[in-house]
């Protein structure tokens, strides 16, 4: 079974949310999850332009108001 690492991002605003979930995504092995959360859309808009263009897989993605959900596979 895959570890699922938690990375919670309240309060921050890019572009130290990319940052901090592509450092995070480093430390991974391939086949490991991320699930990253956030308080601000335009942040998890961005983290999510950045999976889509470095390769790893989004497996989920939803934004509700402001607050954002983001499941990342590591490729």
């Amino acid at each position: 079974m895959s570890k699922t690492y938690n990375l919670k991002l309240d309060g921050l605003v890019c572009p130290l949310p990319v940052a901090k979930t592509k450092k995070k995504l480093n430390e991974m092995e391939p086949g490991e999850f991320l699930e990253v959360t956030g308080d601000f859309g335009e942040s998890g808009e961005n983290i999510k332009r950045y999976i889509e263009k470095h390769g790893d897989s989004i497996i989920e993605f939803k934004i509700e108001g402001e607050d954002y959900f983001i499941r990342i596979k590591k490729k």
